[in-house]
């Protein structure tokens, strides 16, 4: 078992629904806690309900100003930092002709250029230590297409290439780095995605709890995996068909249509 003790982890996105379950999951294992997000008054709600070992900072990770701040509070409050987890992410679903330039702009500043300034700042700490982790939380459509979300599967697919060559690149600092590949999950965002026209592939099959998102954490940290799939079984069917695109073009509108089943089942649970 690793031993989360008196680690430094800094969390972005830390008041969204995974988030709120990884931060809880860290304070209880005895984690020192650097949360950032935009939404400070989240921060605020979540940090009441936390033991007295953490740090709140009000953080734009498309900022890079921010980011630096944030980087050099941890270290200020904690002098290191340990783990950083990159799950600020947002999703703005639409066909790609109906997408604003800022709904494309907004999507690749947050779920790529985000992850790649934390980690960027993250790494003047950690390389001279020749000691951290960095985990980000991508998405299933960071391994497959997803409809009505292309903007939102490219960053995820960026994401993907970026760690994998990063976690090469940093293994003579003795720097680990793995990615979180989750279907579904029931957060707000999956709320938002049906009610904004989300892809119907997302409704395949049942949303997971945000909790399954950090037992992957803790299993990618554990055993320094590259890459976690949850569940495992659609992330391995997931990189097996991409072996065939075709397959994929022929396949994805069949799965649409059971997906928009579902779809509005959830919906009228909401």
């Amino acid at each position: 078992m690793y031993d989360f003790s008196n680690k430094t982890v800094i969390l972005t996105g830390a008041s969204g629904g995974i988030g709120t379950a990884l931060a809880r999951e860290l304070d209880r294992r005895g984690a020192k806690l650097v949360l950032a997000d935009i939404d400070y008054k989240g921060l605020e709600s979540l940090a009441s309900g936390l033991t007295s070992n953490q740090l709140i900072v009000k953080c734009d990770v498309t900022d890079r100003a921010d980011v630096k701040k944030l980087v050099e509070s941890a270290v200020n409050r904690f002098l290191k930092i340990d783990i950083l987890i990159n799950n600020a992410g947002i999703i703005r679903p639409a066909l790609f002709k109906d997408c604003s330039y800022e709904d494309i702009d907004a999507q690749m500043k947050v779920n790529f250029m985000g992850a790649v300034n934390c980690t960027k700042e993250v790494l003047a700490v950690m390389v001279p230590a020749k000691q951290g982790h960095i985990v980000t939380i991508s998405s299933l459509a960071g391994l497959v297409p997803e409809t009505y979300s292309s903007i939102y599967t490219a960053s995820k697919f960026a994401l993907r290439g970026f760690f994998l060559t990063l976690g090469i690149e940093l293994r003579k600092h003795n720097i680990k780095v793995s990615t979180i590949f989750p279907d579904s999950v029931d957060t707000p965002m999956l709320k938002y995605e049906a009610s904004h026209g989300g892809s119907p592939l997302t409704f395949l099959g049942d949303a997971q709890s945000p909790e399954k998102i950090v037992k992957a954490v803790i299993k990618a940290i554990e055993k320094n995996s590259p890459e976690i799939y949850s569940p495992a079984s659609t992330g391995i069917f997931s990189t097996i068909i991409m072996c065939w695109p075709w397959l994929v073009t022929k396949l994805w509108p069949l799965l649409e249509r059971l997906g928009e089943k579902n779809k509005k089942s959830y919906i009228k649970g909401c």
